[in-house]
């Protein structure tokens, strides 16, 4: 019942909330790539611009919640890759430093590069909180703390977008 629902909103390029109810009543198995973001700008974004074909796209709204890591961890499981992305903030890190332990995900434009090119677009705000590591690239935990600033994800949106649409025609992973 569940995997109709989610078929019938991807139809009509609407994002889907699942709860752990209903992950827990009728289980929901994605395969192949799926692309995690934090921010729901980017989820409203893709479901706006891209094609019904487009990947498997997650939003955890912030830190993922139980059904979001059952979800993923079924996925994984049986198969999936994940590509993970969050904000360049210090709970940003923190998040995708545990997907990478928990879930083997991959960080999805979370490097040094992707942060000093979407630092130079503006809007930083200014770091907050306790310091976090950034264990697949130790350089991006220094430049976060080097300028003070954090980058929300949404000011990557054309680049997250048009890896998604490089994967929706067949290239085999983003940048």
């Amino acid at each position: 019942m569940v995997c109709d629902w989610l078929r019938d909103a991807a139809d009509f390029g609407i994002p889907f909330r699942l709860t752990l109810h209903q992950l827990a009543s009728s289980p929901v198995v994605p395969a192949g790539d799926i692309f995690v973001c934090e921010n729901p700008a980017v989820l409203r974004a893709a479901a706006a611009e891209l094609e019904a074909a487009s990947p498997t796209l997650v939003c955890t709204e912030g830190v993922p919640s139980a059904a979001c890591h059952k979800l993923l961890a079924d996925a994984v499981r049986a198969g999936a890759r994940l590509y993970w992305r969050a904000d360049f903030d210090w709970a940003g890190l923190r998040i995708t430093a545990t997907a990478v332990e928990r879930h083997g995900a991959q960080p999805w434009r979370m490097t040094t590069a992707d942060y000093r090119e979407a630092l130079c677009q503006g809007q930083s705000t200014p770091l907050g909180g306790p310091p976090a590591a950034s264990p697949w690239d130790p350089q991006l935990a220094r430049a976060m703390k080097e300028s003070g600033q954090a980058v929300m994800e949404e000011r990557l949106l054309p680049a997250l977008l048009a890896d998604l649409t490089r994967t929706e025609a067949g290239d085999s992973s983003p940048s």
